[in-house]
């Protein structure tokens, strides 16, 4: 049941067009190549989930990523306390929600190229001397979260949402219902 949870893990990184297998020998010369690890655990509703993680710890500054590429903003706790306290006295309707995948939805800064060796599990869908030339910034890679929240913010802003300049993770929109907030 394991292999097939991670043979599900490689067929949603193809899917995503996550990464490209190129010959070690394409590798440019001095490039570092990082690996990656697993985290598996058993859902709550008896589902096996494999997830393949980049070691970004692994990610060299300068090659693989700049410093003010790595943090993404994260909503402000009071943020978070005056929308519940808006959902409470209004007696609005809120709705949490999850985006499956959501790191593999960024891409890369233009030029960046990262290689990741082939993860244990996925030997047998790749010659050797095969290395993953990462076409999007997986999760445990330092820049995925801000790639997202990029990505997110894109979004947010072709819905013509508007983001607070005081938090830049709450987007608001009056519209005819009335008022839609977004908080990430």
């Amino acid at each position: 049941e394991w292999v097939k949870a991670v043979d599900d893990e490689h067929n949603r990184f193809v899917d995503s067009d996550a990464w490209v297998a190129k010959p070690l020998k394409e590798v440019p010369p001095g490039a570092k190549i990082i690996d990656s690890t697993w985290a598996m655990k058993k859902k709550s509703n008896g589902d096996l989930r494999a997830r393949c993680n980049a070691r970004g710890f692994q990610q060299i500054e300068g090659e693989h990523y700049d410093a003010d590429s790595c943090t993404a903003p994260v909503v402000n706790i009071i943020t978070v306390r005056i929308v519940l306290t808006l959902i409470y006295m209004g007696k609005l309707y809120a709705h949490l929600m999850d985006v499956n995948g959501a790191f593999m939805l960024g891409e890369w800064e233009k030029g960046r190229e990262v290689f990741m060796e082939v993860p244990q599990g996925f030997e047998k869908f790749y010659l050797a001397n095969m290395v993953l030339k990462l076409l999007k910034p997986l999760y445990g890679t330092k820049q995925a979260a801000k790639r997202f929240w990029l990505v997110l913010m894109r979004v947010f802003l072709m819905m013509k949402h508007k983001y607070n300049r005081a938090d830049p993770c709450l987007y608001f929109l009056w519209s005819e219902l009335g008022l839609v907030i977004w908080i990430s």
